[in-house]
């Protein structure tokens, strides 16, 4: 799974992205957080995900705290959804926080979205107890880097 920046070349495509008819009040649409993004520039990123050159899903992160990568958004197309890439965009979202040299994940969610909920505990986000609005507030604790033995 790779993350890239939303360009003029693929934002099109990424707009045209979409979930499944009973999640769409869990999560707002690509068109609003690509505007998000505009308005709260440059703190907010949009990022396509692809695997392999296939476009399967978007991001939008915001980085306001010095440790924490901010996940505002999050979604896999339904048609790429039941492929174990949610779990493979987080990880790579993951990389690119200890990659800034941040030690969180923090995200919110709509209450009774057991689907995101399930990957998001899954993955190792845990409820902090806090509220955004009406969402639930979730928070990964990131380990270190691995560095590969250099020899």
């Amino acid at each position: 799974m790779r993350l890239e920046p939303v360009t003029e070349d693929n934002y099109r495509a990424v707009v045209d992205l979409e979930v499944h008819e009973e999640q769409r009040g869990f999560v707002a649409t690509n068109l609003k957080s690509i505007a998000d993004a505009w308005v709260y520039r440059p703190k907010m990123q949009p990022l396509a995900l692809y695997a392999g050159d296939e476009l399967v899903g978007f991001t939008l992160l915001h980085r306001d705290q010095p440790h924490d990568l901010h996940i505002v958004r999050f979604m896999i197309d339904r048609r790429a959804q039941g492929r174990g890439l949610g779990r493979k965009g987080l990880a790579a979202i993951a990389e690119v926080a200890r990659g800034e040299g941040r030690t969180r994940l923090t995200l919110s969610l709509v209450p009774g979205n057991a689907v995101a909920h399930g990957l998001y505990a899954a993955f190792g986000f845990k409820e902090t107890g806090e509220k955004d609005g009406d969402e639930i507030v979730m928070r990964h604790d990131l380990a270190p880097a691995r560095h590969s033995p250099q020899g």
